[in-house]
């Protein structure tokens, strides 16, 4: 697979594997990489990465009858275009439409767009989906945002009391956030649905700014000891991610012919002090 560096003139970086056009580092202006990547990835081809941000399309997960989480993540994306904006911002975009490999899995010509943004401490992160045939189709979709944290047992997810989500590690449907923050003490796998545009991530030095505008779920998702099962998690690794996933699982999106999606996840980094 094919990687490509973007620099803002103010210094913020990421690196994009064309394979997915997986998102596989951001570093901000202010220095600190802040996605998780596996030490044990392996970077072949066809091979999910485990870490930065996977684009989950056009089924979430194994719900459904194609492989886990579509065949997005592990297909190869043709970038369209790449460079500074007039404000010094860096982008990139890429594209993925359907083939002859595709359709024998998933009978629906269509066409992905993943627009690709950082400057400052922000990244901007756009899908759309267009169906381009003359057939229905219906998808679920997630930016399956790997988060770096310093300590998982120190960190909390502010933005969902109140909300109701799917349990997916004890199957319960249905259940009430009650707690004003959300703390991971062992594997936690939920789908939240309706949330607001903004959740807050706080660790200690930091607070990061999750903004979503089109998604109507989110996940998250820490595999804790269950991360012993994962072969591609190096050792402890659960201990410094956090998946906080802009997402539309819960009511899959239909589309008519000629009809179209979008949906974008921002991050912005605060620095808050020790």
């Amino acid at each position: 697979m094919n990687f490509l560096d973007i620099h803002s003139q103010d210094g913020a970086t990421a690196k994009i594997a064309s394979q997915g056009a997986h998102l596989c580092s951001w570093i901000p202006a202010s220095g600190v990489e802040q996605l998780f990547m596996s030490k044990s990835t392996a970077f072949q081809e066809g091979v999910a990465i485990r870490g930065g941000v996977p684009v989950v399309f056009p089924q979430f997960s194994n719900q459904g009858t194609l492989p886990k989480h579509g065949f997005s993540r592990n297909s190869e994306w043709k970038l369209l275009q790449s460079g500074l904006l007039a404000n010094g911002a860096a982008e990139a975009v890429y594209e993925l439409r359907e083939n002859i490999a595709r359709l024998t899995i998933w009978p629906h010509v269509f066409r992905a767009q993943l627009r690709i943004c950082i400057g400052g401490n922000a990244l901007q992160m756009a899908l759309e989906i267009e169906n381009t045939g003359d057939t229905n189709f219906s998808f679920t979709t997630a930016l399956h945002t790997y988060l770096a944290v310093q300590d998982i047992a120190e960190i909390s997810l502010h933005g969902l009391q109140g909300l109701h989500y799917r349990d997916t590690v004890n199957g319960a449907a249905h259940c009430l956030e009650a707690d004003p923050f959300l703390r991971i003490s062992g594997e936690t796998d939920r789908i939240y649905g309706a949330v607001p545009t903004q959740l807050e991530l706080r660790q200690k030095e930091q607070t990061t700014l999750i903004r979503s505008s089109g998604f109507a779920d989110a996940v998250v998702w820490n595999p804790g000891a269950a991360a012993a099962n994962i072969n591609d998690m190096e050792a402890g690794g659960e201990q410094r991610m956090l998946c906080v996933e802009a997402a539309t699982i819960l009511r899959p999106i239909n589309l008519a012919p000629g009809d179209s999606w979008s949906g974008s996840q921002t991050l912005e980094v605060i620095a808050t002090g020790s």
